[in-house]
């Protein structure tokens, strides 16, 4: 299931400039050129699938984008089963969470190592 907003790039620049968004993402995307918003259209494709609830996907996207990251699937399933407070499994579409698992296992382990 893709949301409208993710129809093509010319309506996911529109709703990320607007004020359905936090001031925070619209401001990071007012700095995007032509190839970064292609780019980053393309890493949105994929988390619009698996968290079914666009409002909890932006209000993750917002913490992530104070940082660099180089896949928004990984850095979205990260903090989706690093949250203490969180349940993954409800933010997830069941048939998402043995992929992410399986394709992000290796990473989460080297990531959580690297952290002590």
């Amino acid at each position: 299931m893709t949301t409208k907003f993710m129809k093509n790039l010319d309506s996911f620049k529109s709703y990320m400039l607007s004020n359905c968004v936090s001031n925070y993402i619209s401001s990071y995307c007012s700095w995007l050129d032509g190839h970064k918003w292609q780019w980053f259209y393309l890493q949105m494709k994929e988390p619009v699938q698996f968290i079914p609830d666009t409002n909890y996907l932006l209000y993750i996207l917002k913490w992530i984008l104070k940082g660099d990251f180089d896949d928004l699937s990984y850095e979205i399933y990260f903090q989706l089963i690093m949250d203490p407070e969180g349940d993954a499994l409800s933010y997830i579409n069941d048939e998402w969470w043995g992929i992410l698992s399986n394709r992000y296992h290796s990473r989460i382990d080297e990531d959580i190592c690297g952290m002590k």
